[in-house]
């Protein structure tokens, strides 16, 4: 646990490894302000989804549909914390890992919940690469 734990700072202290791929500005605000459609360029046009309650969504979604079924869910929720972890596992594929303490609205009951982002590095026309979101993965805590 230490070594791993060692190994995310490391990456996340490096900024070529680290900002090359962190996708993690657009997704927090989108989430913060609830607004999901800014997570549309960073999104592949189908997205493999697994996620526990309270976002409950399961299997294969084009990104609008993604996109608007999230935030339907999101509505009925407030963010109290955010906390990000990083790491990059291949040159094409990176994985971020987002904390988050919920509540829901309507009840005041908290919710701790992972939320890990799946990328693959896609190329532009001008050979830049852009991460995309692939799969996402959401654990109830």
């Amino acid at each position: 646990m230490l070594q791993i734990l060692l190994l995310l700072l490391a990456v996340s202290q490096t900024d070529q490894v680290s900002q090359s791929y962190l996708v993690m500005q657009p997704i927090q605000e989108a989430v913060q302000q609830g607004h999901l459609s800014a997570l549309e360029p960073i999104c592949q046009e189908r997205l493999s989804l697994d996620l526990e309650g309270p976002f409950s969504l399961n299997g294969f979604l084009s990104k609008g549909e993604f996109i608007k079924a999230f935030s339907t869910r999101l509505a009925e929720l407030a963010i109290e914390r955010f906390e990000w972890s990083s790491l990059q596992v291949e040159e094409n594929i990176a994985v971020q890992s987002l904390n988050l303490l919920l509540s829901q609205r309507n009840s005041g009951l908290r919710v701790y919940y992972k939320l890990i982002l799946f990328m693959s590095a896609d190329y532009n026309e001008k050979k830049e690469t852009e991460w995309k979101l692939y799969y996402l993965r959401g654990l109830k805590m």
